[in-house]
């Protein structure tokens, strides 16, 4: 999904998660390209994950025919979440330097890898690209998860910032829900530099309830931010209820429903009717696929 935290800011949620149908999971591998010319990999607090040459993601050992493409492979055996950048070089530009920040949680038996891939073949073509696309090699980046990864799925964050427009977020942390029995939930907390700060719930089963710290999901996806300046966003993604301080959305039926405070007011985007509750108010709202201005 996409989070838009201002007007000109925002960023990507992305968590995948994979298993066998009948069990007896070898490995899972999360892959991903950007465009640039550097890519960084460290723990995310900075320090180094100390990566190490390896070949174990050539064909022989991973078992798919495209890695043996791959060159100048490290990996790092980590539990810890990480932080990769990749770079645009705009030297030769504007010297506004283009980049991709990603945010992975991190998991017991994962590896992390850098690597150099094939040129993009596609995007040579493309007229006015800020470096020779066809001279640089494509920069990669693969996390192992050895077993399953459904109850540990790859979390990501992803944010695409320049050096005149430096990354809005602050921080990127993890949360579990609180009690026992959702073994396949996640929880991200992003921190924005303006004050705002994001709960995003994820669970594989809309039927199921994750709470946490007052706020309440029965839905398979959900965001929940604070008030800021005056605005506030909850998204409740295929669910029926979300529970907030001060705000209380419900359908009866599985619905997407995005509730929006903007200067004060507050509006309503809904795939199905709903009650929604801000303060002492209750208000029950009609399915709308344009914003609704909420009479409170």
């Amino acid at each position: 999904s996409i989070v838009t935290t201002g007007a000109e800011t925002g960023y990507y949620v992305d968590v995948f998660r994979s298993r066998k149908e009948k069990g007896g999971d070898k490995m899972h591998d999360y892959f991903y390209h950007n465009l640039g010319q550097t890519l960084t990999l460290t723990a995310a607090d900075g320090s180094d994950l100390n990566l190490q040459p390896t070949e174990e993601l050539a064909f022989a050992g991973a078992h798919l025919y495209a890695y043996s493409y791959l060159y100048d492979k490290k990996v790092a055996a980590t539990n810890k979440d990480v932080k990769a950048t990749f770079t645009i070089d705009m030297k030769d530009k504007d010297g506004d330097d283009i980049y991709m920040n990603l945010w992975m949680k991190g998991e017991p038996d994962r590896e992390v890898f850098t690597a150099l891939a094939p040129m993009t073949e596609g995007l040579s073509r493309t007229p006015n690209m800020p470096y020779n696309i066809k001279e640089q090699p494509t920069l990669t980046f693969v996390a192992r998860q050895h077993g399953e990864a459904w109850n540990r799925p790859f979390v990501s964050i992803y944010e695409p910032s320049t050096k005149k427009e430096p990354s809005a977020i602050q921080s990127v942390s993890y949360f579990d829900a609180e009690g026992a029995g959702l073994e396949d939930f996640a929880g991200i907390c992003v921190k924005s530099k303006n004050g705002r700060i994001d709960h995003i719930f994820s669970l594989s089963d809309a039927a199921q309830t994750a709470t946490y710290q007052g706020m309440k999901v029965k839905a398979d996806y959900a965001v929940i931010s604070n008030e800021y300046a005056g605005n506030r966003t909850l998204f409740l993604g295929n669910g029926t209820q979300l529970v907030a301080p001060g705000v209380m959305i419900q359908t009866d039926n599985a619905a997407n429903v995005l509730l929006e405070k903007k200067e004060g007011k507050w509006y309503i985007i809904s795939s199905a009717p709903c009650t929604v509750v801000i303060g002492d108010k209750k208000i029950k709202s009609d399915a709308s696929s344009e914003p609704m201005l909420l009479r409170i």
